[in-house]
């Protein structure tokens, strides 16, 4: 087990149902049967994808950092895991355009898993290890991440952050 991060995507309606009563957040954002790209995940390379976007390990007023955000959860318990954060339409509108202006090759080459451990980036001991192996894993999630944004930004959606 770990610390995984989810994306869900959400319309503004979603968005204002579940932060007025969270109950029910869950089977939305893990519906069956929904489109690959309603949800996505980065498995547990998210906070090492969150450095590599932004340059940093915590909250950033850069727009590519929506995977590491410290916001307001809801339906979260009491260790604060669990439970969702709002990504707005407004945000995602920024992380799409940002995400855009920033190429794989660009992306790539901020992958530094030293600076990483330094930084004490959550599993950046196991990137080390692997060196550039674990590069991949790290990666995998960018295609989908591109076009989930996209998909945000084009229909006026937001997101739900998920940590579980």
């Amino acid at each position: 087990m770990g610390m995984i991060i989810y994306l869900r995507r959400a319309s503004p309606s979603d968005i204002a149902r579940f932060t007025a009563d969270a109950s029910g957040w869950e089977e939305f954002a893990f519906e069956e049967g929904e489109d690959r790209l309603d949800l996505i995940d980065f498995d547990k390379a998210w906070h090492a994808l969150h450095f590599m976007l932004t340059g940093g390990a915590d909250n950033t007023e850069n727009p590519l950092g929506i995977l590491a955000q410290d916001e307001e959860k809801f339906g979260a318990d009491e260790n604060g895991f669990g439970g969702f954060a709002v990504i707005s339409p407004e945000r995602m509108k920024a992380f799409d355009l940002a995400l855009k202006e920033l190429d794989d090759q660009t992306l790539a080459s901020r992958y530094d898993p030293v600076a990483m451990d330094a930084n004490d980036i959550y599993m950046a001991d196991v990137f080390a290890d692997d060196g550039d192996e674990a590069f991949e894993y790290v990666t995998q999630g960018v295609p989908d991440l591109r076009q989930f944004a996209s998909r945000c930004a084009q229909s006026g959606d937001g997101a739900l952050r998920i940590l579980s």
